[in-house]
């Protein structure tokens, strides 16, 4: 199973606006004068007015195949209860086929599908993880974020998992997280070779269920530093380069903003990586002619606890670890009026449920980005984000 990988967005350093493992952006990443993606009328085109509603979700990573009856139920009561129309949990294959190839243990996921349905929950299913006896030989020994040895078999796991989903009402499919980063793609992007991964796999999504919809990973906010450490944009530009394009039907970013409200605007900010730079995500669909596709912000948040100074608001250039929860709750709030402003963006998920650590742990960040406290207590960010989202809606 993969308990180690329940949350881990890449950020620390919350009020600097940059983390221990991506570091800041770097002036190449986001200077217009140097930016190869010169196209201001496609580009202005694809940032016009919105043209599709924005919708709402709520991001358990692999919690939710691990928890009891019980607790399941409660956990996604607690997406009614906020309003959201989306989850997404991770569908993991080293869960799935732990074993070997003719190992299938749907049960946990099972469950996790039909309560969803129950609820008349929408799931995006990130699909990812190699088992052990699947792994590359380069990296099999660092973990389940190694690439498989074989795109083939992994895409027989995706389209048995398709067939038998499509029928619980998971239609949604994103090919891996993060891959831009070693964090989740052991030995550093590579995207060839996942362009490679989308294709095969893509292909048997599409032929277990024509009506699926595929999502590229959801790319971590990262700086470019080497070229297997590349920002969204280098990364996407690269993929869509390999023909990627017409083979998915949207893109995703992992849009942390690092203790500071996503509607703020620093010149390298995840607000303006989506949009208002030359070299961002909306500016590289343009280049390649495919503003078609839709952009999710698949995971946004922010920690309450974890070790480091504490911010209790924006702080740049000031070197804080995680924010107190009434900044969350701001947070949360402005999620949703910087979302709708960028009007590209169809759809953003909070991240995550419900802290998997208590404060006296003192663990790392990633344990405390819920809108729930391990007791159970629901966080002021809890409310800020069913709030906003009936104040959106109202307002149509």
């Amino acid at each position: 199973m993969l308990r180690a990988l329940w949350a881990a967005p890449a950020l620390v350093a919350l009020g600097s606006g940059c983390s221990a493992d991506t570091g800041t952006a770097s002036p190449e990443a986001t200077d217009s004068s140097k930016s190869p993606y010169e196209l201001p009328s496609a580009v202005a085109q694809a940032e016009g007015a919105r043209t599709k509603p924005l919708d709402f979700g709520l991001a358990y990573s692999d919690t939710l195949p691990w928890m009891n009856d019980a607790d399941l139920a409660q956990a996604l009561d607690d997406a009614v209860d906020l309003g959201v129309t989306w989850i997404r949990a991770d569908l993991s294959w080293t869960n799935i086929q732990p074993d070997g190839e003719s190992q299938y243990l749907w049960e946990r996921f099972d469950r996790v599908a039909r309560a969803a349905q129950q609820r008349d929950l929408k799931v995006l299913a990130t699909l990812g993880y190699t088992p052990q006896w699947s792994r590359d030989l380069a990296c099999a020994s660092e973990g389940a974020t190694c690439p498989p040895a074989s795109n083939a078999r992994f895409a027989r796991f995706v389209g048995e998992a398709v067939s038998r989903y499509s029928e619980m009402g998971v239609h949604t499919w994103q090919i891996w997280n993060e891959p831009n980063i070693s964090g989740f793609w052991a030995g550093g992007a590579d995207p060839e070779r996942y362009a490679e991964m989308v294709k095969e796999t893509s292909k048997a999504i599409r032929a277990a269920d024509p009506d699926s919809f595929v999502l590229l990973a959801g790319l971590a906010n990262a700086a470019t530093t080497t070229s297997r450490r590349q920002t969204p944009a280098d990364f996407l530009d690269n993929v869509l380069e390999r023909g990627v394009g017409d083979h998915v039907d949207g893109i995703s970013f992992q849009a942390f903003s690092h203790g500071m409200l996503l509607s703020t605007k620093t010149g390298d900010s995840p607000y303006e990586q989506v949009t208002g730079v030359r070299r961002s995500l909306t500016a590289v669909l343009a280049r390649h002619e495919k503003t078609d596709l839709e952009i999710w912000l698949t995971e946004t948040g922010a920690p309450t606890d974890g070790r480091g100074a504490v911010a209790d608001r924006e702080r740049p250039g000031v070197e804080t670890s995680h924010v107190t929860l009434a900044h969350q709750a701001r947070i949360a709030t402005d999620m949703i009026k910087a979302a709708d402003e960028l009007t590209p963006v169809t759809k953003v998920f909070w991240y995550g449920h419900r802290d998997v650590k208590t404060p006296e742990a003192n663990a790392g960040t990633w344990a405390y980005y819920g809108l729930i406290d391990y007791a159970g207590e629901r966080k002021p960010s809890f409310d800020a984000y069913r709030d906003a989202i009936a104040a959106y809606r109202a307002k149509d």
